[in-house]
């Protein structure tokens, strides 16, 4: 018999809603506290003087949303937080009815209680810091794109000058700064403005491209994902900042899942039908790297003849989501089994004859520990973030990289 005191938190910035429940008794209340570090402590306190008087502990359940990261550290030796990935949650059928937060608790304590409740993955420091630096370089490419669309479509409707691939060189944007001095007051006010703010979003891309660079050349899977025609050393950064510890994963499936790839099913009876893809996925970072990966991993030998396949059958919006679940799947073998990404073209295999024994597993599975974390990723972020010139690492650096020789130059 459980002799533990569970306390479900509905966790705001102001005022939280607690139920406490006692597994030895099986007593059940509800009350309402601010959200202040010394109340936490005095209602920590006082479940374990309750919890420790009956041989128990104390088990701390919230949701995974904003403020799980302090409170773990104010936990840490006094309860067990367990994070509640809501998103995995069952809805009861009048969910969209009624909605406050004591349905919410109770709705947590029963899962858990049951043994149901979904558990969400709590990064270490180390992997949030790199997962900001990669959010942040994110938010800055989509500024600066969203600042060129601007300019450009505000020359396509006002001039004829020309807007080819050097309109952003340093002979362009210079030829941008001379047409924006003989606009009108506020119109050469605006551009300056625009031009301005895309110059520093530069200079800051820049001081990021730095970090991460020089992440990707002490970071063995990074380096490994960098193998991968299409991706380059940044997207390499990216995408594993984004999966982070491969091995909570069970399989590729549930990655692809994880990033929000999978299509939506319906089965009852024997009866199937696939819907939309997305729509479940948690980590849109992880997304757009790997549909942007697309661009240049279609020309891989490896991918074609899938590619073309799905392109004739279902069209290019769907056919490089079809190639995003095949890419994530080979950086799963990548960074699961250790595997090198070969870009040839799959050969067909027979199949083999079934032996007396029943057969053995495949050749190359069995034994193989996952190489994501074969360097430790906290050591790595430290040293990097205790760095403060860059340091070149050798093949980080470079400016493009290079198709291998089994892929097709780029149309």
């Amino acid at each position: 018999m459980n002799k533990d005191i569970v306390l479900i938190a509905d966790y705001h910035d102001e005022n939280i809603e607690f139920r406490r429940f006692n597994e030895a008794t099986g007593q059940e209340e509800c009350f309402n506290r601010p959200n202040e570090r010394d109340v936490w402590l005095r209602l920590l306190a006082e479940c374990q003087a309750a919890a420790a008087g009956q041989g128990g502990r104390v088990v701390l359940v919230m949701e995974s949303t904003t403020g799980w990261a302090r409170m773990n550290a104010l936990v840490r030796g006094q309860a067990e937080l367990v994070l509640a990935n809501v998103l995995q949650m069952p809805l009861p059928p009048k969910a969209h009815r009624r909605k406050n937060d004591r349905i919410d608790t109770g709705r947590i304590l029963r899962e858990y209680r049951n043994g149901d409740l979904p558990r969400a993955f709590q990064p270490r420091p180390a992997w949030r810091r790199l997962r900001r630096l990669v959010g942040l370089h994110v938010d800055l490419t989509r500024r600066q794109t969203a600042l060129r669309n601007y300019l450009n479509r505000l020359l396509a409707h006002e001039t004829w000058r020309e807007r080819g691939k050097g309109l952003w060189s340093q002979r362009g944007q210079g030829g941008l700064w001379l047409w924006a001095q003989g606009l009108p007051a506020w119109d050469r006010l605006v551009v300056q403005q625009k031009l301005d703010e895309r110059e520093e979003v530069a200079e800051r891309l820049a001081q990021g491209h730095r970090h991460l660079k020089r992440l990707a050349g002490r970071w063995k899977a990074a380096r490994k994902l960098d193998a991968i025609h299409g991706l380059g050393a940044l997207s390499a950064v990216g995408i594993a900042a984004c999966i982070g510890p491969v091995g909570r994963f069970a399989d590729a499936e549930a990655l692809i899942a994880y990033a929000g790839l999978a299509p939506g099913v319906r089965d009852s009876d024997g009866s199937r039908r696939d819907g939309h893809v997305g729509g479940g996925g948690t980590d849109k970072l992880l997304r757009f790297y790997l549909i942007e990966a697309t661009t240049w991993a279609r020309h891989i030998p490896r991918y074609r003849g899938a590619y073309l396949r799905m392109l004739k059958r279902r069209g290019k919006k769907v056919a490089r989501l079809h190639l995003a679940r095949l890419l994530l799947r080979s950086i799963y073998a990548v960074l699961r089994y250790g595997r090198e990404f070969d870009p040839a073209a799959p050969q067909p295999k027979s199949r083999p004859l079934p032996s007396p024994s029943g057969g053995s597993p495949p050749e190359g599975i069995v034994g193989l520990q996952s190489q994501h974390n074969i360097h430790n990723i906290d050591t790595i972020v430290n040293q990097c973030h205790r760095t403060t010139t860059p340091d070149r690492e050798a093949g980080v650096g470079r400016a493009r990289r290079r198709a291998p020789a089994v892929a097709p130059r780029r149309p």
